[in-house]
């Protein structure tokens, strides 16, 4: 008989873990990645606050998703090649463990650590830096709605407007309860208390209208609470700026004019004074969070519009509130100009 063939087997890996090691990452980490990038996690960066913290927030993600994968792919490869049979109640072979693998699974997370501590300083630093030519808006918050204050131009507004590429002083105020100011879109946010000032900045990086959500729950309108930041060109923010001041300073004229609205005769209501025009504009800035479409449909409050309601039960409400509507919203001249417009509505 001549000699058997001789059958030549390949040299068995050193560590025959780390092939099935390599598969099991290869797929948790596809999968991972998959989610991270085919899922639209983040809204529009649409400020420098927002570029900043994004940018924070996609290293703070690609970090821990490192640590996630070796773990998990550790954590499966385990359960499969060393899950004990059914009717295995002996304890494991007792093991030291692997020193070297302690120090590194203990240095390499604390030096990540250390990295996102001083990368989140420098964000908030740079996030909360003071420019000499910024605009300062105050914000008021109350249930349901949002109003802006231009010290500067002695205006009030329903929505927010600034101008793109120049920086905004938000300086946060609540009437009532706790809200919070958020335009998801310029990745910050500020909660507004009552009795405290809380200043928040923004740098607008793009021209459009974003949202502005109250993020705190704050009552029974709570989701409601909405309005507008409006970013402009400079040009036409300071056009708009200074059609808002000519408006107001002609309705003050008006107002201060004896010749410009005749006194109410005796027994007649006060409100016949106001100016139901301007009355729109303060309802439509201070009202809209509870009275949609400018009181014409029923929101958090009811339709004002063919409600029959007369002058005095409009005024003693706004001044005095009632239920979930909080007095004092307006007072002196805008509280009869209100007064004027709920009563052309009905």
């Amino acid at each position: 008989m001549g000699d058997d063939p001789v059958v030549v087997f390949p040299p068995v890996p050193k560590n025959r873990h780390i092939i099935p090691l390599a598969i099991i990452g290869a797929i948790v980490a596809a999968l991972t990645a998959a989610q991270a990038l085919l899922i639209d996690w983040l809204p529009e960066s649409a400020s420098e606050q927002a570029g900043r913290t994004n940018t924070l927030l996609w290293f703070l993600f690609w970090a821990s998703a490192v640590f996630f994968v070796i773990v998990t792919t550790v954590l499966i490869y385990s359960l499969v090649r060393f899950r004990a049979a059914p009717d295995d109640d002996s304890d494991g072979p007792p093991i030291h463990g692997n020193t070297m693998l302690e120090v590194v699974w203990t240095a390499v997370p604390s030096v990540v650590l250390i990295v996102a501590a001083i990368y989140g300083y420098v964000v908030l630093n740079r996030n909360e830096a003071v420019a000499a030519d910024r605009l300062q808006v105050d914000v008021y918050a109350q249930q349901f709605t949002f109003t802006y204050g231009y010290p500067e131009a002695g205006i009030e507004t329903g929505n927010l407007y600034v101008p793109v590429g120049r920086q905004v002083e938000l300086d946060l105020r609540a009437r009532d309860v706790i809200h919070d100011f958020w335009v998801p879109e310029y990745g910050i946010k500020g909660d507004a208390v009552p009795g405290i000032v809380h200043t928040i900045y923004i740098n607008p990086t793009k021209v459009g209208t974003y949202p502005v959500v109250c993020a705190e729950l704050c009552g029974v309108g709570h989701g409601v609470m909405r309005s507008k930041v409006i970013v402009m060109e400079t040009a036409a923010f300071n056009a708009w700026l200074a059609t808002a001041k000519g408006s107001v300073a002609g309705g003050a004229v008006a107002a201060a004019s004896p010749a410009a609205t005749p006194a109410p005769a005796a027994g007649t209501a006060a409100a016949a004074a106001g100016d139901a025009a301007a009355g729109k504009t303060i309802f439509a800035a201070t009202c809209p969070g509870c009275h949609t479409n400018n009181g014409n449909a029923a929101g958090v409050g009811p339709k004002l519009a063919g409600a029959k309601l007369t002058a005095e039960r409009v005024r003693n409400q706004v001044i005095n509130g009632g239920g979930p509507m909080p007095g004092g919203l307006v007072s002196g001249a805008d509280l009869d100009n209100v007064v004027a417009y709920v009563e052309s509505i009905q």
